[in-house]
Parts: structure tokens; sequence; C-alpha cells
């Protein structure tokens, strides 16, 4: 373990602390630990920040409002992080360091706080640790705006749209964070017009991304999690397992859509892999985390997916639970219309209306199934229509087969040839 010689003395009139409390802020591949004793200790993510902050400020005090300024805290008023704080500093440190090693200003219990009683090292050295943290920062970019309002663009099936501005932005990111967002988002559209196979030739740009220095946790998860669902959707089945384990121990609730993501990605790849009640698990996940922060996209996107789950369980599953499933399959999918509707989110709409036509037409009433089947043929908003209206007109030959229609049935099969660009 490597100290930092150039740290100064602690300047709060204390003793020279034992050398055996020795509090070290190290910064690994994947993030920052604290170490204790030269032991990490098993804090989350929110508390890492926290005295990796308190170590690099060791001759002053910290306040709530400087610590709010940072990633996971950024998501709370300095009000509640003080309260937080407050507890944890009292009822915690003894247990994870085995004492008290902070202190506060008379008075100022839940405002300010510094390291108190202890050596502080930083591995490999204070300032690479400094530029950590200095990447959680909400002010670290200037792109956030711009990024968020491309992703808007993506979720209102203004895909060609979205691209282009982020074609305009490229010059404008400063730090290989800004790249990976903005990259990332690149690849979520690219992903919403074809599949893994527009992004086959973009994965490259992501995974060169982390391996440069400087790239912060939350930024590795988002190329991961787009890394993991590329390798889904090409059946490379290893290579997204191994991902998706990774990612189980990067992410918590307080990361919200990037946490949802996760959840919403791993749950499909279990279901790909024939393990439904786990996959219907992880989509519950991501649904009350999306729904709690009122995450629309991220709402619409688990239940869509708890739609398909509950279709999947109704054919491999046992004939007693058929009906059972079809009808919570059913709920879920009209749920998710009235979710993309309300909050407009267009590039849904035609998706939802085939899943709720499905439904119905499982359930054995055609007519409410024709009638969302004509909804779902309205592509005004959707990425890829044609392989869109290929699906529909797939739906549509079912329809016609359970209702005895042989000849519609095959007119419909051919028109779902010709939307796909298959010869007859």
């Amino acid at each position: 373990m490597t100290t930092d010689t150039n740290s100064p003395s602690p300047g709060h009139g204390h003793a020279e602390p034992p050398v055996d409390l020795h509090l070290t802020a190290s910064l690994r591949k994947d993030g920052c630990e604290i170490h204790w004793n030269g032991l990490p200790l098993p804090l989350s993510e929110k508390w890492v920040v926290f005295y990796a902050l308190l170590a690099i400020h060791e001759d002053r005090h910290v306040t709530t409002d400087e610590v709010c300024g940072y990633h996971p805290w950024n998501r709370l008023s300095p009000d509640v992080a003080g309260r937080d704080l407050w507890r944890f500093t009292r009822t915690q440190e003894v247990r994870h360091f085995g004492q008290r090693i902070t202190s506060s200003p008379a008075r100022q219990g839940s405002r300010a706080f510094t390291v108190s009683g202890a050596r502080v090292s930083f591995q490999p050295d204070r300032r690479s640790v400094a530029d950590y943290l200095g990447g959680l920062t909400a002010r670290d970019s200037d792109l956030l705006p711009d990024l968020a309002e491309c992703t808007l663009l993506l979720q209102g099936g203004l895909v060609g749209l979205a691209l282009a501005r982020l074609d305009a932005l490229r010059d404008r990111a400063r730090n290989v964070n800004d790249a990976a967002h903005l990259e990332t988002v690149r690849a979520m559209c690219l992903d919403e017009q074809g599949g893994f196979r527009a992004t086959a030739a973009h994965m490259p740009v992501l995974t060169g991304l982390l391996g440069q220095p400087g790239l912060t946790r939350l930024n590795r998860a988002r190329i991961l999690t787009r890394a993991g669902r590329h390798h889904m959707l090409a059946g490379e089945t290893a290579a997204a397992q191994e991902i998706f384990t990774f990612l189980r121990g990067l992410l918590s609730p307080e990361d919200g859509p990037e946490y949802c993501l996760y959840h919403l990605n791993y749950g499909l790849f279990l279901r790909r892999c024939g393990e439904l009640d786990r996959a219907l698990h992880h989509q519950k996940l991501a649904h009350e985390v999306a729904l709690r922060m009122q995450w629309w996209h991220g709402v619409y996107s688990a239940r869509s997916n708890m739609v398909i789950i509950h279709l999947s369980l109704a054919e491999v599953g046992p004939a007693r639970v058929r009906t059972r499933n079809l009808e919570r399959a059913l709920d879920w999918a009209l749920r998710t219309h009235s979710t993309v509707t309300m909050t407009r989110q267009p590039l849904a709409m035609a998706e939802t209306a085939l899943l709720v036509a499905r439904a119905y037409r499982l359930l054995g009433q055609p007519f409410w199934a024709r009638h969302w089947l004509s909804r779902a043929m309205d592509t005004a908003n959707h990425p890829d229509p044609d392989g869109h209206l290929a699906c529909c007109w797939d739906e549509q030959a079912l329809l016609e087969d359970a209702d005895g229609h042989v000849v519609h049935a095959e007119l419909a099969r051919r028109k779902a040839r010709r939307w796909r660009g298959e010869t007859d």
C-alpha cells in the first residue's frame, strides 16, 4: 500500500494518532474503496464517497452542501443527507471502524464533518483520488442537458434527429466521461434502428473507453450494460452472462435509470435462457425503482417486458395456469399502453398495441384483437416500420387461422414476407 507522503498532517489539534488507526482511500479499476488498517470495508458507494472526501480534505470540515455535490449524494437535499450522515456516523462507525473516526463542531452535528483520530493515506496518491471524485460531480459536464434532450428525442421516436444531434455534440466532449455518456446514448439509438447488427460496428468505440483512466463507475456501468445487451441479442450467452454478473455488484437502486436498465436487460437475458421466474423478478425490481422515481420510459419498458414474460409462461407453463398468465399479460399490456399514451412516448405506442392484440388473440377475443392490431399498424413514429409491420401481419395471419380464414391467413403471411424484403 502506497502512502501519500505529501499529505499535510491533521490540523485539528489532535495528538498524532497511533499507527494502527489508518484510513486509506484506494482506487480500483471499477471505482474507489475505503480501507481501515489495511483491510477493505464493505461500504456502499455513498459512504465510500463521504469518507474519501473527508480524507481529501483532512485539514478542514466538509459540509453537507459539499457532499451533496457528488453522486450519489446529489439525489438528496442537504437536509436529508445531513440526517443520513448524522445517523451513520453515530450508529455505524463503531461497527465498521471499531470506534468513532469523525467529529463535528458544536451544534453542527449534521452539517459539517472531519476525520478525527486516524492517519490518512491514498492509493495510488491524493491527486488520483481527488480526480476520481471530481468525475462524480454534477458540474463535471455541460453536456448533460443536451444528452438528456437526445435521450428524449430517442424515446419520442425521433432516432435520426437524436443521432444527428449526437454527431454535433461530439466536439464538445471534454473528457472520457463526456465521451462515454454520449457514445452510450448513440448505442441506444443504433439499437432502436437495427438491433445488435446496427450496434456491432459501434462496440469497439464503447469498449475502448473502458480502458481509459478517470472513467466513473456510472459511465462504466452504462457502457457495460450496452455491451451486455449487444452480446445477449447476438446470442453470445457466455459473454453476456459475464458482464451482467459483474454489473450486479456495480449498481444500486440509488443509481436510478442505470440500475433499471441493468435489471431490464438482465431480465430479458434470463427470459432467453428460459429462466422465466427469475426474469420476471428482475423486471419487477426495475419497475419498482422506475415507478418510484417517475422515470416513465423505464416504467414502460419493465411493463412491456412483463407482458412478454407472462406470454412465455402461458406458452410453456402448466395448462391449469395458462389463462391466469394470459390475463396477467393482458393487464400489463393495457397498463403499458396507457403509460406510453399518457406520458407521450410515441415510439412505443405501436409496439404496445401489438402486445395487447396478441394477448386478446390468445385469450380467444378476436374482436378486440383486430381492434388493437389496426392500432398497432400505425407506424408514424416507429424507427423500424418495415420490421414492425412484418410482425403485425404475422399476428394477423395467426388471427385469421384462429377464425378459420385460410385464404386471408395466407395473404397476411405474404404481406409479412414482403415487409421483410423476402420473395414469395
